[in-house]
């Protein structure tokens, strides 16, 4: 019984997550170690991500192999130069991955929390 409680509450809140990503209030997301210069606002809105307010990235969601968490979701897109890959491959609840500025080669690791 007590290791069905954390699989649970695991569950539980990989499906807020879920609903709070694509939430019509936008989920910001901030650089953790290595930043994109440039950079200064990073948004999940609906199905995209939204880089200073003017640079928009359609995400497609997957479903990957995550070690010890079974499948688990992924986000993936490309556009005007940007790459993002965000997954939720954690215990926490946040979707965590990199962005990629492929002119300028510059990478930048993001975490994104619910509020």
């Amino acid at each position: 019984m007590n290791k069905l409680i954390p699989a649970f509450l695991l569950i539980f809140i990989l499906i807020a997550l879920n609903a709070q990503a694509f939430a019509s209030q936008g989920l910001h997301c901030s650089f953790t170690d290595r930043v994109v210069e440039g950079v200064k606002s990073i948004v999940i809105d609906h199905d995209q991500v939204v880089i200073n307010e003017n640079v928009v990235i359609p995400l497609e969601k997957s479903e990957i192999n995550c070690s010890n968490f079974g499948r688990q979701l992924r986000f993936d897109g490309n556009e005007q130069g940007y790459q993002v890959i965000l997954k939720t491959c954690s215990t926490e609840a946040e979707l965590a991955g990199i962005l990629i500025d492929n002119i300028k080669q510059e990478v930048g690791d993001i975490s994104c929390h619910l509020n």
